[in-house]
């Protein structure tokens, strides 16, 4: 089961997995964003990931964007960071803090 907690005001911690298989049912319960103050998701609790998992991450950028708020991302999971990478989506590096 994937699993999305709120820790603070701006701040929240996934764990489980994003694949194919849970991608879906987190589409619509990702982080609420607005525009007061930036928002981040601590990825440190996912125990798997695939390019389902992925396109989810950058969903949520997007919507955060059209709500005029700033996402970030951080404790990314190396295979996140290698799929980042052989899809090019270089765009993704400002979003991850280390």
């Amino acid at each position: 089961m994937t699993k999305l907690t709120r820790t603070g005001p701006s701040s929240w911690l996934i764990e489980g997995e994003l694949t194919f298989a849970t991608v879906t049912g987190m589409l619509t319960s990702g982080p609420k964003v607005d525009s007061t103050q930036p928002a981040v998701v601590d990825l440190s609790g996912l125990t798997r990931g695939d390019s389902a998992g992925l396109s989810l991450l950058v969903e949520w950028l997007a919507v955060a964007r059209a709500n005029g708020g700033v996402l970030r991302y951080t404790g990314l999971p190396e295979n996140f960071a290698r799929l980042a990478r052989v899809a090019d989506l270089y765009f993704l590096n400002s979003h991850f803090e280390q």
